[in-house]
């Protein structure tokens, strides 16, 4: 069982104490009934009950105390463990590589650490009591046994009985749980792809029309698979009582047929069995939290497994997650030779490269494109971020190795044109006060936002703003290559010009190697070199720039 698995994968709890104290609770919850039937032994016969009374003190006292004891121990153990889960999944996510994160989808890591932790959360009151019950049920089966062993033999036919047909129905629930989990990832999904892309929608009727019908699908089709599992949930619980019903029925009215030797017992045996439903109650009534658990369980083991695979060698670009990022001698030139890449999918095939680019430290360069032409795919290469299926990236004519990609990336800073600006200034020491605002002053939003507290403290800005914040951070970063993916492409003429004119220059001054990814034709002359990406393949259009 998966739920079971991870939780004691990461316990750090004695178990054998936790046991204990659960074996101590329920032998006390048990004990009470035993207490109980002696009394009413005794004033049937005029007896005193002092000393059962005593007895069945003590009994809540020590119930009280050893359940809390597991309540508490457990609850705040399962909250480690599912902490210690998402900090596992999260520390694999940073080890993977972009290309594989897209593959795997927002869906999936949403629900896992998300929603998936959530519920097994939600669920440990539920293990905790259905596990007490369970030792509740043996206790007083053992009392039953003192009474009449033919009430135990009939009970414990019967229950196993029920208990078997009860987990084989419980098999068809699961299977309606982990395909209504797969729906709930494409819902993710989509809404994921809503909020992207919300722009895009908001201009086309057809598209937001097509996106409503497309979500309107996928979540019906997971409320089927849910109404399905919660059916299922509801017939075996129905089952359960029935059966027990059926058991007590049996115990009144076809057991003293078998003989006179029962009807002494009858009344005790009853109170027994009536005790049970309530433990068995609980137990089956935490089955199908459980079942919904171990379901999260299974999707959290199945994203690990997804996640640790991803984190292997692919060209000698992906770090080991047990090797260090040797440290990288200053920057040269950065090259890529015959480097080919081609993302492939159900429906469409592109190709980049074979691509031979050679670029200095302190260059300026420029690429261009039309859209769809592999400018975005040649930074990712460019950068490390996607590892080419064929071919080197070599820093200062060394190839990048499994050892130094890390390194190798961390040369880099970058705005991409799908930019995330982070609220705060993660991995970036917090500049002095003067520098904080002289770097305001110069993207002309003094008074729009502060730096301080390591952060921005406000990033409600328009497009063109939130760009020159992120540029701020990338500058921050002080690193000796920057990235800019059209950069300038939503800021107002005015801060264009200051753009190419001011900051671009600034940046080459200060020794920095700058790629730039742009349209402006204007500005080429601002660039050292021009390149022109086309259908996948790279173009040196350099000696252009003069005549432009």
């Amino acid at each position: 069982m998966r739920l079971v698995d991870l939780l004691l994968a990461e316990n750090r709890t004695s178990l054998r104490r936790l046991a204990m104290m659960a074996t101590v609770a329920g032998g006390s919850n048990a004990a009470l009934l035993a207490v109980v039937n002696k009394a009413a032994e005794h004033i049937k016969d005029g007896k005193p009950q002092l000393a059962s009374v005593v007895l069945f003190l003590l009994a809540i006292l020590v119930y009280i105390y050893s359940q809390r004891y597991v309540l508490v121990t457990t609850s705040s153990e399962v909250e480690r463990i599912i902490h210690r889960c998402r900090e596992k999944l999260i520390g694999r996510l940073k080890k993977c590589e972009l290309r594989e994160v897209e593959h795997i989808g927002r869906g999936p890591l949403f629900a896992a650490i998300g929603t998936d932790t959530r519920t097994i959360s939600q669920t440990a009151d539920a293990l905790v009591l259905g596990s007490q019950a369970a030792v509740v049920i043996i206790c007083a089966c053992v009392y039953l046994a003192t009474i009449s062993m033919t009430s135990l033999v009939v009970s414990a036919i019967m229950l196993t009985l029920t208990a078997r047909i009860y987990l084989y129905k419980m098999k068809a629930v699961d299977a309606a749980l982990h395909e209504s989990d797969d729906e709930e990832n494409k819902l993710h999904d989509i809404v994921s792809g809503l909020l992207d892309g919300f722009k895009e929608v908001k201009l086309s009727s057809q598209r937001a029309k097509a996106i409503l019908a497309d979500f309107v699908l996928v979540s019906r089709q997971t409320a089927s698979y849910r109404t399905k599992a919660k059916f299922g949930l509801a017939t075996n619980f129905i089952f359960a009582q029935c059966a027990f019903m059926v058991l007590l029925g049996t115990l009144v009215f076809v057991i003293p047929m078998l003989g006179s030797n029962y009807s002494g017992t009858v009344t005790e045996s009853m109170t027994t069995v009536i005790f049970l439903f309530g433990p068995i109650s609980g137990l089956v009534g935490a089955v199908p939290q459980i079942t919904i658990a171990n379901a999260a369980a299974e999707n959290i083991y199945k994203l690990e497994r997804v996640l640790d695979s991803t984190i292997i060698e692919t060209n000698g670009l992906t770090s080991s997650p047990e090797q260090k990022s040797p440290p990288v001698p200053n920057l040269r030139s950065l090259e890529l030779r015959r480097v080919f890449f081609s993302h492939v999918s159900e429906d469409s095939h592109f190709d980049v490269g074979p691509v031979d680019l050679t670029i200095r430290a302190g260059e300026t360069v420029f690429i261009t494109g039309g859209n769809g032409s592999g400018k975005s795919t040649l930074i990712r290469l460019l950068t490390g971020l996607y590892p080419p299926l064929s071919g080197e990236l070599l820093v200062n004519d060394i190839p990048v190795s499994s050892a130094s990609a890390q390194a190798f990336r961390d040369r880099f800073c970058a705005v991409f044109s799908d930019f995330h600006l982070f609220r705060k200034l993660y991995g970036i020491e917090e500049p002095s006060p003067e520098l904080a605002s002289s770097l305001l002053e110069e993207m002309e939003i003094t008074g729009k936002t502060e730096i301080t507290g390591g952060g921005f403290t406000n990033v409600d800005l328009s497009s063109g703003q939130r760009k020159r914040l992120a540029l701020i951070a990338a500058m921050l970063e002080d690193k000796p290559i920057i990235v800019l993916d059209e950069w300038a492409a939503d800021q107002d003429p005015h801060f264009r010009r200051k753009f190419y004119d001011v900051l671009l220059p600034q940046m080459k001054a200060a020794g920095k190697t700058i790629i730039a990814v742009t349209h402006d034709d204007r500005y080429f002359h601002v660039a050292d070199r021009r390149l022109h990406m086309e259908e996948g393949q790279l173009q040196d259009l350099t000696e252009t720039l003069s005549h432009g």
